[in-house]
């Protein structure tokens, strides 16, 4: 190619299997393909990329030097992210056939190896007061542009500053609720240790004993007794100051949604969280800056078509009671003033039942109207938030008993499946640990590996689902986008009908 021309599209024509970087380098199509694939089995691509050019090198006996190969592999990596870029997907693909659109039971997982370094990207937080609603299409058009344009113009500089605050998880369409947010800049950077029974204050909200807005209104005596009632010792020497400090503390501790989750380290960003529903099928993605926290779960719940009615997750009471804090009149709808436990939380744990987790017979067509709290499947808006190791909890931490799976003999099926999910193939290729430096390509390929990875039980599930299928027969999706079989029909049948 010239290296003097300045058009900006000298080679277009994809059909001919090769893939214009910058007017710098043709790449076949093959290459490419060979990248998207190692990334579906899990294998870091900054990594594959090296091995391609290496045996590229040896087919064609030419040596390059160092700085040629690293040059090269950049234009190679920047190109593969353009490809991507442009490749037209519908994210609804993913979705899970058998669960579609209302899965009854997500379990949350998390991967904190997964990261981006901030040597070359610096973070910003808003310093004023902002909406938590983010713009899912906006942000992702964003990050595709930026790939694109990095591959046109091999020179320009990748994105150094990034607004944390528009970061948007990733959610397929019709999945998504009509709201989309993200709280992390809400998040205390540096949470510490608080004393006090979390639960107590959050039914003293519930109860209108304590209003956060009228909490210097309160006499010192008033503040004495809120102390008590939440487990906070309280000294006779303490000034009212001290006493409205110590309880603004708890409160602020539990819409932070601090879950003694460590620091990440302060070179890199926190990883990420995301839901499956039980065949592993990704729901939602979440990609943190700051630590994990309640906060990211609950923001992709309230940011999900249908809140599940279980939600699996190890720091279930923490999940609970943030949503209780944050969104008051949904989780009213949801588990009353249960806290997200199968009963009472301030009374011992025991066992009950959920007639309405049960499997039910299939049914194609099932109406919900948009908006409603009750769930397409299980009929109820009760709602669950469960631990599945809340049995080995210490003595110290007795919370998460009350969202023990064992306490519900329904759920009891699913206990030996979510053991062995932690193990399986899939989420080994999603468990990677791989650090990225360019924040456009971190987000893309999350994305990428969440689709690719799920869209494969999906294909696998469509095929089991043909094998059923007898002449005259198809595949579809239903009104909650779950497979099933229709029967065609044919002309002598319309004639017949006729």
């Amino acid at each position: 190619m010239n290296p003097h021309c300045l058009a900006l599209h000298n080679f277009t024509d994809i059909n001919s299997g090769l893939f214009n970087i910058g007017n710098k380098l043709l790449v076949s199509l093959d290459l490419l393909f060979k990248i998207r694939n190692c990334i579906k089995l899990g294998e870091d691509p900054r990594a594959v990329t090296t091995l391609i050019l290496d045996s590229v090198q040896k087919i064609t006996e030419k040596t390059l030097s160092e700085e040629q190969l690293n040059q090269l592999r950049e234009l190679v990596w920047s190109g593969y992210w353009a490809f991507e870029s442009l490749t037209i997907r519908d994210y609804n693909d993913m979705i899970c056939g058998i669960c579609g659109i209302a899965a009854k039971l997500e379990v949350a997982q998390r991967n904190s190896a997964n990261v981006l370094a901030l040597k070359n990207v610096e973070f910003t937080w808003p310093d004023f007061l902002t909406s938590d609603e983010v713009n899912v299409e906006d942000f992702w058009s964003t990050m595709e542009n930026e790939a694109i344009e990095q591959a046109v113009f091999p020179s320009s500089i990748p994105i150094t500053k990034f607004d944390a605050s528009i970061i948007a998880p990733f959610i397929p369409p019709l999945l998504r609720g009509p709201v989309v947010v993200n709280s992390e800049k809400d998040k205390n950077p540096q949470p510490l240790p608080v004393a006090g029974n979390p639960r107590m204050l959050v039914r003293l909200l519930q109860d209108d004993v304590f209003k956060p807005e009228e909490l210097n209104s309160y006499s010192e005596s008033e503040l004495r007794n809120l102390l008590t009632l939440c487990s906070i010792p309280v000294h006779p020497g303490d000034s009212k100051e001290q006493l409205c400090s110590m309880l603004f503390a708890l409160y602020a501790d539990i819409l932070d949604g601090s879950a003694s989750k460590d620091q990440p380290p302060c070179d890199v960003t926190g990883g990420k969280v995301y839901k499956v529903c039980l065949h592993q099928v990704v729901c939602g993605s979440k990609y943190l800056v700051r630590r994990e926290s309640a906060r990211d779960h609950v923001d992709l719940l309230v940011s999900s078509r249908y809140w599940p009615p279980v939600y699996t997750t190890d720091i279930a009471p923490h999940v609970a009671l943030n949503a209780d804090v944050r969104y008051p009149d949904i989780t009213a709808q949801m588990w009353e003033r249960n806290q997200g436990c199968f009963s009472n939380p301030l009374d011992p744990p025991k066992h009950v039942s959920c007639p309405e987790l049960l499997d039910q017979q299939y049914t194609m067509d099932i109406t919900v109207s948009e908006g409603s709290s009750q769930h397409p499947i299980t009929k109820s808006s009760v709602r669950r938030l469960v631990c599945q190791d809340a049995d080995q909890s210490t003595e110290g931490d007795v919370m998460p008993r009350h969202h023990s799976i064992a306490l519900c003999d329904e759920l009891h099926p699913y206990r030996d499946l979510l053991t062995t999910m932690a193990g399986s193939k899939v989420e080994n290729v999603r468990q990677q640990a791989i650090i990225f430096e360019n924040a456009t390509y971190y987000y893309l390929y999350n994305r990428l590996v969440d689709f690719l990875t799920s869209r494969d039980i999906v294909n696998q599930q469509i095929s089991e689902v043909l094998q059923s299928c007898q002449p005259g027969e198809v595949v579809i999706r239903d009104s909650l986008y779950r497979l099933g079989i229709a029967h065609l029909n044919t002309e002598s049948e319309t004639e017949e009908l006729a």
